[in-house]
């Protein structure tokens, strides 16, 4: 679905005045990149952010004395407790929805075109209150990115979410039982961090290159491929072709990332976002707007979601092996070291 602010994006476009080119301090304001799909964000239901791997199930302490105040939770891993019966080392969501039906509702929110976020209710975890610097923690309605940024509530990735650190930090995934038995266990390599593609506000940078015409398991590749600049705008696919007004989006969270998502809740929303051009003039920042991941300074408008009944996270074992640590956080058999999914725009 389209949002007004993509029409609001089209019209500061259309309208704004060819006449800067002659002015060097403002010219940078027509070129096209301020004007193209920026990042993408991934969501899910608002009352998700306080369940799956949101839940707290053990509180470290400052010198391990209570009186001194939390210092992290869970032993700095990303723990989940899966309710399903069958297949042990995948996380079904379904499971953890019907256990807590009577408390939790988790349908996402619908989609309007007036959206201005993901989830329009609060989609903080309250879970980390009792942390001294829980303030801080962000409330964008869309997964947040707490592994860079703040170093005060950087070590709360793994209660907040929702992407882990690079795959050399030793990030730990732990799948349990209903009865608390662990049940699988792996690292987790956090490839959108290792490329520096998300900020802290969990804003996903799009592939700046342009004319990617060529099929997509040539591309999407983890390492120098063109997934290492992050989500890709595609053309010349079959059935894709701009010159019918149509572009396609590739979206493809690997390794780690997929892993960590799926613990944390999965994902029901992709947001599509543009630069607030306008905001960001009113507020002083002038373009050029160049990309730092810690310290990001750009201004976004959403412009596009699709939301979905089915969680996209949704996977099961493999041959006995674990679907969530050997399926998703190890890629088995997956081409472009996650699932894919392709979002296609047509503009007729």
């Amino acid at each position: 679905m389209f949002t007004q602010g993509f029409g609001e994006v089209l019209t500061d476009l259309m309208t704004v005045n060819p006449a800067l080119a002659d002015l060097p301090a403002a010219s940078a304001i027509l070129d096209t990149s301020n004007y193209t799909f920026n990042a993408i964000t991934y969501g899910k239901d608002a009352q998700g952010f306080n369940f799956h791997g949101h839940t707290v199930s053990s509180t470290q302490y400052v010198n391990g004395n209570s009186s001194l105040g939390v210092s992290g939770y869970n032993s700095g891993t990303l723990a989940v407790r899966a309710y399903n019966e069958t297949n042990p080392g995948s996380y079904y969501f379904s499971s953890t929805y019907a256990q807590f039906s009577s408390t939790y509702n988790s349908v996402p929110r619908y989609p309007s075109p007036y959206d201005r976020r993901l989830e329009i209710e609060s989609t903080s975890t309250t879970n980390v209150s009792a942390f001294p610097y829980a303030s801080a923690l962000p409330d964008v309605g869309h997964y947040p990115n707490l592994a860079v940024g703040n170093e005060n509530v950087s070590g709360l990735w793994n209660i907040v979410g929702g992407f882990p650190p690079p795959g050399d930090s030793g990030s730990w995934l732990l799948l349990f039982s209903n009865e608390g038995g662990l049940t699988a266990s792996g690292t987790l390599s956090g490839v959108y961090n290792e490329f520096g593609l998300v900020d802290s506000s969990g804003f996903v940078k799009i592939n700046e290159a342009s004319g990617l015409n060529n099929g997509l398991s040539s591309l999407t590749n983890v390492q120098g491929g063109a997934l290492s600049g992050g989500p890709c705008v595609f053309s010349g696919q079959a059935g894709i072709a701009v010159s019918s007004g149509q572009s396609l989006l590739a979206v493809v969270p690997q390794l780690g990332d997929a892993a960590a998502l799926a613990a944390f809740g999965g994902v029901s929303h992709i947001g599509v976002w543009c630069l607030d051009l306008k905001g960001m003039l009113a507020s002083g920042l002038m373009p050029p707007y160049s990309w730092d991941h810690l310290n990001n300074n750009r201004q976004y408008k959403l412009v596009a979601k699709v939301t979905f009944w089915d969680n996209l996270l949704e996977h099961h074992d493999i041959l006995g092996l674990s679907g969530l640590i050997i399926g998703l956080a190890g890629s088995a058999g997956l081409t472009n070291k996650g699932p894919l999914f392709n979002l296609k725009f047509t503009f007729t």
